[in-house]
């Protein structure tokens, strides 16, 4: 293939940081910017704004609703694979970066257009995990919606649930390479899709991303100041959207459950538990969240809000431990954030931090009992000022090792159709 353009259809693309809409669009972003520094070759972007005037920002999208968000699928995938076909495929590669709001996977393929996927989640994994509570597993939802297509019966299924299910299955049927940030997800997706070829599953960890160029201006004792952060007082901090697969309502739990057990031996702690609610459970999320942390009696918890720039910085900076309780995880860009911060991590098992977090700078929680042991590891942790200290500066060089560029270029490696099976 003699590549001239690659065209990435990103359906969370194209909006500024401040719209909380989690991991895929920072990636997104991310890879636009430093392809368009290094000018491997033209690069086109297919954003929202493909739908005209009716486009909706990303605030909108944050908020929508299922039925809502679902039309907005179809509809961007619609204009997505009108604005592809234009081009020549013998000259043209297409990058999709979201599944559901995918182009036409197969009309694609057959017009002749080399196809990759980026997987940022597994969304019939995240419905087993996060709706189900692991009853099901993402294979038996599998299995059983092809039963449903077998009868026939899956025609009269909510529109967000055909576009899940026929488009994970229509990305691996049509995709001349998938990639993943994880190695969970590639066995989950081998497992779950009997089409998938290992040889074409990609796993790919994104890394760290460059320091934010604002990052300098990152004040730690203006925050401190903001909250009245007292003397002595130690601070966790979560970072990711409010949403329940975050797990933020696990950490506060926990925390309450060292309340319980420790009583007046709890020393000095604020949480800040930094995010927007997004997405469909968002609010109801954040409101559980608030009545979780008025239960605290010594811990203060406090939400600043989606925190970018500078501000994410000073956050960073002012805080000991970064504590990471997701559910279901498929990477963890801010958990590398953390990292390269300096800051020792406690993070709850999944995919995701399964392939990122070592001893030498964290402590990886078992998903099974969460709740008993996050609180342990915080504790442990904010009694041992060496330890803390030698496991940030061993993160500080795990994230140094592993930039975002080089996530980037072999990505374009692979969309190009120049790389091997190789997995990180």
């Amino acid at each position: 293939m003699r590549l001239e353009r690659a065209v990435y259809c990103a359906a969370h693309a194209g909006f500024p940081a401040e719209a909380p809409l989690g991991g895929g669009a920072a990636v997104a972003r991310l890879l636009e910017q430093e392809w368009r520094r290094t000018g491997r070759s033209e690069l086109e972007m297919i954003t929202p704004a493909v739908l005209g005037a009716g486009a909706p920002t990303g605030f909108d999208l944050a908020e929508f609703d299922e039925r809502r968000y679902a039309a907005f699928c179809r509809d961007f995938s619609a204009a997505a694979t009108r604005r592809i076909l234009e081009h020549d495929p013998r000259t043209t590669a297409v990058l999709v970066n979201d599944i559901s709001e995918a182009p036409d996977f197969a009309a694609l393929e057959r017009a002749g257009f080399r196809i990759v996927t980026i997987y940022h989640v597994d969304v019939v994994a995240y419905i087993a995990r996060i709706y189900l509570r692991g009853i099901a597993g993402p294979r038996t939802l599998v299995s059983l919606w092809r039963g449903l297509e077998r009868t026939g019966a899956a025609r009269l299924a909510p529109l967000i649930l055909r576009l899940i299910f026929q488009r994970q299955a229509e990305s691996v049927r049509h995709s001349a390479a998938i990639v993943v940030p994880s190695s969970g997800m590639k066995r989950t997706l081998l497992e779950c899709w009997p089409e998938a070829r290992e040889e074409r599953i990609h796993v790919l960890p994104w890394g760290a991303p460059p320091q934010d160029a604002a990052a300098d201006d990152g004040d730690a004792e203006a925050l401190r100041r903001e909250f009245g952060v007292e003397k002595g007082e130690r601070i966790l901090l979560a970072l990711s959207r409010i949403s329940p697969e975050k797990g933020q309502d696990l950490l506060l739990e926990s925390l309450l459950e060292w309340e319980r057990a420790r009583g007046a031996g709890v020393p000095a702690v604020r949480l800040f538990i930094c995010g927007a609610p997004a997405y469909m459970q968002g609010r109801a999320h954040m409101a559980r969240l608030q009545k979780l942390a008025a239960r605290l009696r010594r811990i203060r918890a406090d939400f600043p809000g989606h925190a970018t720039g500078a501000r994410k910085q000073a956050f960073f900076r002012m805080a000991d431990v970064y504590v990471f309780a997701s559910r279901h995880e498929s990477y963890g860009l801010t958990l590398m954030e953390a990292l390269a911060a300096g800051l020792p991590v406690v993070a709850v098992e999944s995919d995701g931090t399964r392939d990122i977090v070592r001893p030498e700078f964290g402590v990886l929680v078992p998903r099974r009992d969460a709740r008993g042991e996050l609180w342990r590891a915080v504790e442990a942790l904010l009694a041992d000022e060496p330890r803390r200290k030698a496991m940030g500066e061993a993160a500080r060089r795990f994230a140094a090792e592993r930039p975002f560029a080089e996530a980037a270029q072999r990505l374009a490696e692979i969309v190009e159709g120049g790389s091997q099976q190789r997995d990180s």
